[in-house]
């Protein structure tokens, strides 16, 4: 088994796993690749070209991203899984619920020894937009307010996250997801509540002074919302709010370097 991505939800899954496979977790630069039969691949979307490659040269039976986002590499699944870094320690939130694409029901089954509620789900696009749907509600709250999941049930931020689901059911029911504002509201408001003590991974990025995936989350959202011209101004807001914040820890940074 191998998992590409040493991040808090990749390290929360080769763990667990380990306990019943023999897993091995690839970073950046990891040399040699083992062979794994299964690959799970659990980076950011900017890396997820990088991985594939990895993935891939471990000559495995198959290959899914459980990632954020709407990736096309390769075979997608989606985990309500959540774990955050608390210095050098991984803290686990929740092992939540994993659904798979067909085709990998002996990963689902390695999943479930490892403690995971795992399982393969026909419909899976359906899956991958409700948690698109979850991610472009949360993380940009949580990480322009910097707080933790829980937090956006109550006020002022829930008012922030009810008018992202509000704005994003339309374009999703467009995309093919059977979905009402009530609908999303409420399933947004449940992750939240599910992930109460986790840090967003957006919130983990900005505390750290790295990269978001806002072009690959709240940006995959817009030009979905292009596609079909509905008006999401909320969620171009946040965008360009957490886009502002990427630009002032670029500037920070390269002030500090000698």
């Amino acid at each position: 088994m191998g998992v590409v991505g040493p991040g808090a939800l990749g390290t929360l899954f080769a763990s667990r796993l380990s306990r019943v496979v023999s897993t091995t977790v690839v970073g950046r630069g990891t040399k040699p690749l083992p062979e794994a039969d299964w690959v799970i691949v659990l980076v950011k979307g900017y890396d997820t070209a990088a991985a594939v490659r990895s993935a891939r040269a471990m000559k495995p039976k198959g290959i899914v991203s459980l990632q954020n986002g709407l990736i096309g590499a390769v075979p997608q699944g989606v985990t309500t899984a959540a774990a955050y870094r608390e210095g050098k320690r991984v803290i686990p939130v929740a092992t939540g619920i994993t659904l798979l694409p067909p085709g990998f029901h002996i990963l689902a089954r390695h999943l479930r020894r490892a403690g995971f509620d795992a399982r393969v789900a026909r419909d899976i696009r359906s899956a991958r937009l409700r948690k698109l749907l979850a991610n472009v509600c949360l993380n940009p709250v949580t990480a322009v307010f910097r707080v933790r999941n829980g937090d956006i049930r109550n006020p002022p931020y829930c008012v922030y996250a009810e008018a992202l689901a509000v704005e994003a059911a339309p374009v999703l029911a467009a995309e093919g997801l059977r979905i009402t504002p009530r609908e999303a509201i409420r399933r947004v408001m449940d992750v939240a509540k599910v992930t109460a003590r986790n840090r967003s991974s957006m919130l983990q990025d900005i505390l750290a002074g790295r990269r978001t995936e806002n072009h690959h989350l709240t940006g995959a959202l817009l030009r979905m919302a292009r596609k079909h011209s509905v008006a999401v101004p909320t969620h171009s807001a946040f965008h360009r709010l957490i886009g502002v914040m990427e630009r002032g820890i670029e500037s920070h940074t390269m002030e500090r370097q000698p």
